[in-house]
């Protein structure tokens, strides 16, 4: 009889859960990912509160006038666009209500090919996906103008009618009153966990135990605050990048006032509202200031002509005075794809799957060791109204023990490409930690 080979290594399972007696959550981050998850909790039974420096819900990344849920599919069967997918299907679901009660538009979204490689790749994602036209079809040139409202110059384009456009701040603010959910104004820097009573303290920035609701400790805590993740000691290894995004809002004309729906391409530009547009945003990786730039506002106008001649040509050319917008900071992985689950115990992984930088190939047994009760969810670049959703579902359903549950929503694959352990993991098999 041959020897049965061990399963492969099971870094995702958690090797010694702590039970929940309380039910209470603290979530750091009132921006779109921690709203979300602060919801899908309290709709669980669970008590939460929210922490967010500001004192308000999205006033930082999420905190531009309109956010796209933005589609990003692929010819090639690779996880990013995988993810997407799972991540679009569930937000178009998710954002209805919001749309019905008449925030922002489920406008439908227009892609138009930015180059000839792109041209070539929405040939091959049609096929791919022609079994699905209630997410995504082609539209032929001829059906264009009468589809979007304008009239682009593209030879093709995918169109994404479940999808459209939000007021981000305005859906974090509703998440957490139509929920119930208390924020509290602090700046947390520190937590540290109490091993006698099971619990998290979080501190601030003079050092001070921050009271939550009455109680100085939480049993569980989600840490949703973007970049600033890499402020706290538990998560500082996460490869987080923060690059600064300026967004333009221009004037409409008469003919661009007939645009029907967002339209995509080397940017995006919504349909006119109160009589602007809003279009974006730029990417400027070293430079890290809020302040308002003309030459980002012209680099914007500049992607809308890139994006389709046509659709530039019924923008006109608004004059610099005539423009406005805000700048903010994405936060981006190394591999493009959310951070949503567990924080690993960082020291005790290394430890105990050292053999992988001697192997990668090698199937142990060891369940992962994390810190009790500690959450991360982040990551989410220039999609955060796309994966907020989705991220906020996997991680109450995981905290509230929905396992069935959360195996029909998304497959392992999936959740396992999110994990936040998966860098540590990566690192080891390539010797490079």
């Amino acid at each position: 009889m041959s020897k049965q080979k061990p399963s492969a290594t099971p870094w995702y399972e958690t090797a010694n859960p702590v039970p929940r007696t309380r039910k209470t959550v603290t979530i750091i981050g009132a921006g779109i990912s921690g709203c979300s998850v602060a919801a899908a909790l309290q709709k669980r039974g669970f008590k939460v509160t929210v922490i967010d420096r500001h004192g308000q819900a999205g006033a930082e990344a999420s905190g531009n006038p309109e956010g796209i849920v933005y589609p990003k599919l692929s010819p090639r069967d690779d996880l990013l666009p995988q993810v997407n997918l799972a991540a679009i299907k569930f937000a178009s679901d998710y954002y209805r209500p919001f749309w019905d009660s008449g925030l922002g538009r489920q406008c439908g979204v227009l892609v138009v090919p930015e180059n000839d490689k792109a041209r070539s790749d929405f040939k091959l994602i049609s096929q791919r996906y022609a079994d699905q036209t209630e997410m995504v079809e082609t539209i032929a040139h001829e059906q264009l103008e009468e589809l979007s409202g304008v009239p682009l110059q593209a030879e093709s384009a995918l169109y994404f009618p479940k999808l459209g456009w939000l007021p981000p701040q305005l859906i974090c603010k509703q998440l957490l009153e139509l929920n119930n959910i208390p924020l509290v104004q602090a700046d947390i820097k520190s937590l540290e966990y109490c091993e006698q009573q099971k619990r998290w303290q979080l501190y601030d920035k003079n050092q001070q135990l921050v009271s939550l609701e009455g109680d100085n400790h939480s049993e569980s805590v989600i840490i949703a605050s973007a970049f600033d993740c890499k402020a706290f000691s538990q998560t500082d290894y996460l490869p987080l990048r923060k690059i600064r995004g300026q967004i333009t809002q221009l004037p409409c004309t008469e003919e661009s006032r007939k645009m029907k729906m967002v339209i995509c391409g080397e940017c995006y530009i919504t349909p006119a509202e109160n009589g602007l547009h809003g279009c974006g945003a730029t990417y400027n990786k070293d430079l890290f200031t809020t302040e308002l730039r003309d030459i980002d506002h012209q680099t914007n106008l500049a992607q809308i002509t890139a994006t389709d001649a046509g659709l530039a040509a019924v923008l006109g050319q608004p004059t610099s005075d005539s423009l406005s917008g805000r700048a903010n900071f994405r936060c981006t992985t190394s591999d493009y794809l959310p951070i949503a689950g567990p924080v690993p115990n960082r020291s005790a992984m290394l430890e105990d799957y050292a053999i992988l930088r001697r192997d990668a190939k090698t199937a142990l047994t060891t369940p992962g060791a994390y810190l009790p009760n500690l959450y991360v969810n982040c990551g989410m670049g220039s999609r955060g109204l796309s994966y907020a959703p989705l991220t906020a579902e996997l991680l109450a359903s995981e905290i509230a023990g929905e396992g069935a549950e959360l195996d029909k929503k998304i497959n392992k694959e999936l959740r396992h490409a999110m994990h936040p352990a998966r860098f540590l993991i990566r690192d080891l098999k390539r010797n490079r930690i």
